[in-house]
């Protein structure tokens, strides 16, 4: 059907409108920012750029900012990789139960109940410092006891929440951190009540695992049980302790 000569000029009109609204939406689209190793860099020139930027310091183009996705998040260091969990699962079934638990019990100090409990659930993306179990082995009698001090329960691996990959790039994961940072700062002055201080260090822990759990973040979050730390040794982050303790672990059932 022939559009009306009179009708013509509103044709015109919507077209040059929709044309103006698709330029516009093009404009606006622009790439997101490139992860290569845990870095970010620019999608139009590969140069690095600054976290959380939004045009690159070399080329001056804009990109947004997205954080890593699950093919670029880097794997993490602070539970067992899928090779680990396999030679663990071999040397385990080499020894024995029996005499793997006796022998995980000797390496961390704890109850053979409590090593058995461990060694019954550990895997990869696990919580190191509790096996996976939830709890607190090394105040456990019979294998069980208070809330991990590191994963407070939740029986993940805090560094990637049990996906072996660590989230890098949230912002809101580092305004969170600043607060947990800045909160830490004021309760470690001196003469501060180490009680009242480890808890609430444990408190804040808490909320922040709550929604940034697998955040590169984490790192920030102190292992509390050891807060105040003796004069000239520093507080470990909570991650690095539960990663040492797997280590231990894992050293328990090298050799024969």
């Amino acid at each position: 059907m022939a559009i009306p000569r009179s009708m013509g000029w509103l044709v015109v009109t919507a077209l040059a409108v929709l044309t103006l609204v698709a330029l516009s939406m093009f404009a606006l689209d622009r790439p997101d920012v490139v992860w290569a190793a845990g870095k970010p860099q620019c999608p139009h020139c590969r140069a690095d750029v600054h976290a959380y930027g939004r045009r690159c310091p070399t080329c001056r183009e804009e990109f947004d900012w997205v954080a890593t996705s699950d093919e670029t998040s880097p794997a993490c260091a602070r539970c067992l990789s899928p090779a680990q969990d396999e030679w663990l699962r071999e040397r385990r079934r080499a020894l024995g139960e029996e005499t793997a638990a006796a022998r995980l019990a000797v390496a961390l100090g704890v109850s053979a109940p409590a090593a058995a409990a461990y060694l019954a659930v550990l895997g990869r993306g696990q919580c190191g410092w509790c096996g996976g179990t939830g709890t607190d082995l090394a105040a456990a009698a019979e294998g069980s006891g208070p809330p991990c001090p590191v994963c407070l329960g939740d029986r993940r691996c805090v560094a990637c929440a049990g996906d072996r990959r660590v989230l890098v790039g949230l912002e809101a994961a580092a305004v969170d951190v600043a607060g947990y940072d800045a909160l830490a700062q004021t309760l470690l002055a001196p003469n501060s009540p180490p009680n009242l201080v480890r808890r609430q260090l444990r408190d804040a822990a808490g909320v922040f695992l709550r929604w940034r759990i697998g955040t590169t973040e984490v790192e920030h979050l102190l292992f509390w049980p050891e807060v105040p730390a003796p004069a000239g040794r520093p507080t470990r982050p909570a991650a690095a302790a539960a990663a040492e303790r797997l280590t231990q672990a894992m050293g328990a059932f090298v050799g024969d």
